[in-house]
């Protein structure tokens, strides 16, 4: 089947935007017939359904569809990892609250006004891009395989991961509130910034050149390992990733006082903290990072999705699936 007859399924986070999903009915429902009979929509019931729904599709239509996640962040995560290594390509309309990886993919215009993809569904350009996977395990060295999942777009630990748990919260007190949703993550870094935080573990991590970098018993105050530039709505700890290069961006931020964070905080959001004291990049293909005490576990998050673990694993898997790009 060439790409004029391609299938366009649309897996819909039932819990986005009131606003914003009747605005995707109401383009779905405006769309040529010669495309609209193509179209399937399916809305999401449960936790981790998104992932659910993508698996049933790509096994139904194989490589003759595209399947797009239709919601933020979360949902890419789960059909993400629905499609890693299939044939169906995946593809993104930016309908959630940060939509951090959609920044790194498609035209500004596309993010801002996500429904205009809707007029270029017939125009895809499909390539293979790369994707991080994350494999946690506990104190005794056993897998977790229910925080060990593929990444899109970034893994972090640290600040960044205390500030992602607080700026839910406050979205989840305040869920029809629309600057809330888009000021969560700035309004919870403040408030971390000022309360403070102490963390501390080994990492080994092996660079492009394959040179291996050890540090023991580090302080630090958050790190982030990037296949995508973006996360925590719109802070770009990597503006130079690519999602194509077989490589990830590794960003350290040492561990700082408060008042040195704060100051710290708008250049690492511009992403113009590279080169500056306390910051240290690295071009990584895998690594190890690891809890200094049995009976604390290391916090991180994958596209927003929490994981835990006594060691975390991180390697870059490149070319693992099939993308749907569109200008």
């Amino acid at each position: 089947m060439g790409l004029n007859n391609l299938q366009y399924v649309f897996i819909v986070n039932a819990n986005i935007h009131r606003k914003r999903k009747k605005a995707f009915e109401k383009a779905i429902a405006n769309l040529p017939y010669d495309v609209k009979s193509k179209t399937v929509v399916a809305y999401t019931e449960y936790e981790n359904h998104a992932e659910t729904l993508a698996v049933t599709y790509s096994e139904r239509f194989g490589s003759e569809c595209i399947i797009f996640a239709c919601g933020g962040d979360g949902t890419v995560h789960e059909v993400a990892n629905a499609l890693a290594f299939r044939t169906s390509p995946m593809g993104i309309i930016a309908l959630g609250t940060c939509n951090d990886f959609a920044r790194s993919v498609y035209p500004p215009e596309f993010v801002k006004n996500p429904l205009l993809i809707l007029k270029c569904l017939e125009n895809p350009n499909i390539q293979p891009i790369d994707l991080l996977r994350i494999d946690s395990y506990d104190a005794l060295g056993n897998h977790l395989p229910i925080w060990s999942h593929y990444s899109l777009n970034i893994a972090s630990m640290g600040l960044d991961t205390l500030v992602q748990a607080k700026a839910k919260a406050l979205v989840a007190k305040h869920p029809k509130s629309m600057f809330l949703r888009s000021n969560a993550y700035t309004i919870a870094a403040i408030s971390c910034l000022l309360s403070g935080w102490r963390y501390k573990m080994d990492f080994s991590i092996e660079l492009e050149s394959g040179e291996i970098v050890e540090r023991k018993n580090m302080k630090y105050s958050l790190i982030s390992i990037c296949n995508g530039r973006y996360y925590g709505g719109g802070f770009c700890p990597a503006p130079s990733a690519s999602i194509e290069d077989g490589v990830l961006d590794v960003c350290l931020v040492d561990d700082m006082s408060k008042g040195k964070a704060l100051s710290q905080l708008l250049k690492y959001k511009k992403g113009r903290h590279i080169g500056q004291p306390g910051f240290t990049t690295y071009r990584s293909t895998s690594g190890i990072l690891s809890s200094l005490d049995s009976n604390f576990q290391l916090q991180g998050n994958y596209d927003g999705e929490d994981f835990f673990g006594h060691k975390i694993r991180y390697e870059i898997v490149p070319r693992a699936i099939r993308f749907a790009s569109f200008s």
